[in-house]
């Protein structure tokens, strides 16, 4: 009996052991994080969670936007991770203020994008929508509209004849890097330029190590002036990342372990879509001592992707963040990470990690400031004028800002 008992007790333990070794050195790194109470600090602390966010919503409100540019900006955005629509699957989702529906055709495995409701009756159909083939089936009438041919209508399960000018709007769709992409255009043209594979990711060359995603209260265009704007790497990204997203809180002080930041930031010259910034970092240890030295090659590809390369000890890894308008001071941040094998699943989550505690510290700033039109800049910005200007290549005249209300290029 004793033996018995010994020998469950033995699997028991085994099986645990199993279970944290997966989770330590093989379950990717997986990390969603609301705005929430970043930058609400005077509120979080106090009430229930129903008066937190209410208090924090009424902040938001009151907030100053400033003269606010367009909400969306023309260009590539990802509205799905491409593991997340597997084939004969439908998605509603919901950006650039719109409601769409996705799906990934049965067939082909092709990933289409329409306006989600139905020209028929109006049934949204990413709710309860089917995919037949190609199709995507209406769950009021059995409409079926065909992605592979535009989406026009192709069947009615009670008809004989199907009217030849119905269809659902398409849009262009992309799929790479471990994302679906959407076209977006304020005039309605087509893409402009394209987006290019990763090798190491489409060819299977470094392993996926984990995501994280976060939706932060602000400007589209708050996010990626972020790159361009260097002098605050040293003040806001200085203190370690186990400091965490509030450095003030925590006991580690900048004298033990200190991030020190150079870059450079400019246009690419070759493709004017693209932005190029140099970064290299390394940590001080109390004050003298300088280790872990990481240098990172940063492309900023349109208003919505970034692709970050960068070397260490450890090895090679690439993050690819996209940055996605919900809706105009709604945005959802995420993150992939690939890496070579030498960098261990253990150490993949230590950079996931300290790059989303990074981030937050962004997110706190990003969640309460006022989007200033004319800043006031000195000689050493001069990266966050040049931004705006390349910028502003994403935005036409009849784009809109403030939701359609107000045209942020007419004067006065």
């Amino acid at each position: 009996m004793e033996v018995k008992m010994g020998i469950e007790i033995l699997g028991i333990c085994l099986v645990l052991i199993i279970y944290l070794c997966w989770r330590v050195f093989f379950r990717p790194f997986n990390l969603f994080r609301d705005f929430g109470d970043l930058g609400f600090e005077s509120v979080s602390k106090t009430g229930n969670d129903i008066y937190k966010r209410n208090a924090i919503n009424e902040m938001r409100k009151r907030r100053k936007n400033g003269k606010l540019p367009p909400s969306y900006p023309n260009g590539w955005f990802a509205i799905l991770e491409s593991e997340s629509l597997k084939a004969g699957e439908t998605k509603e989702i919901y950006a650039l203020g719109q409601n769409l529906v996705a799906w990934r055709g049965r067939r082909s495995g092709v990933t289409y994008v329409a306006d989600a409701y139905c020209p028929h009756l109006g049934a949204h159909l990413g709710v309860g929508g089917e995919v037949k083939g190609d199709c995507i089936q209406c769950p009021f009438h059995g409409w079926e509209f065909d992605g592979e041919k535009e989406g026009k209508l192709t069947r009615i399960p009670y008809a004989e004849k199907v009217p030849g000018f119905a269809q659902i709007k398409l849009w262009p769709v992309t799929e790479t890097n471990g994302f679906i992409f959407v076209w977006f255009h304020s005039e309605g043209s087509g893409p402009s330029w394209n987006l290019d594979p990763i090798p190491e990711i489409v060819e299977g060359k470094w392993s996926y190590r984990g995501r994280s995603e976060m939706r932060v209260a602000c400007h589209i265009q708050e996010i990626p002036e972020n790159g361009a704007d260097l002098g605050h790497l040293n003040v806001l990204h200085c203190d370690s990342a186990w400091s965490g997203d509030d450095p003030k809180s925590s006991w580690i002080s900048r004298n033990l372990i200190q991030h020190v930041w150079h870059g450079t930031w400019e246009p690419n010259v070759n493709r004017s879509h693209e932005a190029i910034m140099k970064l290299t970092h390394l940590i001080k240890l109390f004050n003298r001592f300088s280790c872990l030295h990481i240098n990172v090659d940063v492309r900023q590809i349109g208003p919505g992707i970034v692709i970050l390369h960068f070397d260490t000890y450890f090895g090679q890894g690439v993050f690819v963040q996209t940055v996605t308008p919900i809706e105009p001071l709604l945005q959802t941040v995420t993150h992939r990470f690939y890496s070579g094998g030498w960098i261990i699943q253990p150490v993949a989550n230590m950079i996931l990690d300290a790059e989303s505690k990074q981030i937050s510290r962004d997110i706190r700033i990003w969640n309460r400031k006022c989007f200033l039109d004319k800043p006031i800049l000195i000689r050493e910005e001069q990266t966050i004028k040049l931004f705006r200007r390349w910028f502003s290549q994403f935005y036409y005249e009849n784009s809109n800002s403030d939701n359609g209300r107000t045209n942020y290029f007419k004067k006065g």
